[in-house]
C-alpha cells in the first residue's frame, strides 16, 4: 500500500496563469469568443465543444490550436514546483474542468508531462470529420452525481478525488492547489494534516473568506496565494 504524498492541481489559474478555454478561443477567433458570451447559459463543456467545432469549420487546424496552447503563460516557479515534487517522489494529479487535449499539449510544450502521474478532466476526441472535439467527463446521459456541493454537472472533483485516493492511496499527506468554486468540494476531503492552497482574488478564496459555514467544512491548513512562488516555497520547505 502507498504512503507517499499526493499533490493535486486544478489547471486553469492554478497550475497555469490563464484560463485555457478563453486563451485558446480568444486567440484563434475573437468573434467566436463574443458568441460564447452570448451563449453563457449553455452547459460550459458543451459550449466549448460547439466553439472548437465551429472554429475548425471556419478553417482553423488542430496544429493552430496547438501553436496557441504552447504559448500559454506557465510560471517558472510552478514548473519548478512540479520538478521539486517529482524529486520528492510525490504523486501528481491534475483534476480539471478543461480537457485532455489542452492539458496534454501545454504540459508537453513546457517539458513537464512526465512529471504528472495522472490527469482527470473532460476527454478530447477526433470526430468523423477529423475535428478535435470535447466530451463531458460525466456524459449528459448518465445519472446526476448527486453531490451536495455546487459542483458542475459534468464533473464532481470531490468524488473523483475520493476514487483516486481509494485506488492509489493511502497518502501520508495531500496538498490541493485550486482557484475556483469547483475546487471547494475536493477541499472538503482534506484532513487536518493536509494542505489547501487557494488562489487569492478568485472564487474559491472569496467563498472561504465570506461564507463561514463553507469555510468550517475545511479541516486542512489553508494558504491563500497570489504568486506561484508561495506554492514552490511550501513544497520545498515542508518536503511535500
Amino acid at each position: 500500500m502507498s504512503h507517499q504524498n499526493l499533490a493535486v492541481f486544478d489547471f486553469d489559474w492554478s497550475l497555469i496563469e490563464e484560463d485555457s478555454d478563453y486563451w485558446t478561443i480568444q486567440n484563434l477567433s475573437p468573434v467566436q469568443w463574443e458568441k460564447v458570451k452570448t451563449l453563457a447559459g449553455m452547459q460550459w463543456t458543451d459550449l466549448m465543444d460547439l466553439s472548437v467545432k465551429e472554429i475548425q469549420d471556419q478553417g482553423v487546424t488542430k496544429d493552430q490550436f496547438m501553436a496557441v496552447l504552447e504559448k500559454i503563460p506557465f510560471t517558472t516557479a510552478m514548473l519548478n514546483t512540479l520538478k521539486v515534487l517529482h524529486s520528492h517522489h510525490t504523486r501528481v494529479l491534475i483534476l480539471s474542468d478543461a480537457n485532455t487535449f489542452y492539458i496534454d499539449t501545454i504540459l508537453r510544450a513546457y517539458g513537464v508531462r512526465d512529471l504528472v502521474s495522472d490527469i482527470i478532466t473532460n476527454p478530447a476526441y477526433t470526430d468523423e470529420k477529423h475535428r478535435f472535439r470535447i466530451q463531458r467527463h460525466i456524459p449528459a446521459s448518465d445519472p446526476p452525481h448527486q453531490c451536495p456541493n455546487s459542483c458542475a454537472v459534468n464533473i464532481c472533483k470531490g468524488q473523483e478525488l475520493d476514487k483516486y485516493i481509494a485506488t492509489h492511496g493511502p497518502f501520508e499527506r495531500v496538498m490541493y492547489v485550486g482557484d475556483g468554486k469547483n475546487d471547494y468540494c475536493p477541499s472538503t476531503r482534506l484532513r487536518e494534516t493536509d494542505r489547501l492552497f487557494a488562489r487569492s482574488g478568485k472564487s474559491l478564496s472569496a467563498m472561504l473568506k465570506n461564507d463561514p459555514e463553507a469555510a468550517a467544512k475545511i479541516k486542512s491548513n489553508i494558504t491563500f496565494w497570489e504568486t506561484s512562488e508561495v506554492v514552490l516555497k511550501a513544497v520545498e520547505d515542508e518536503h511535500l
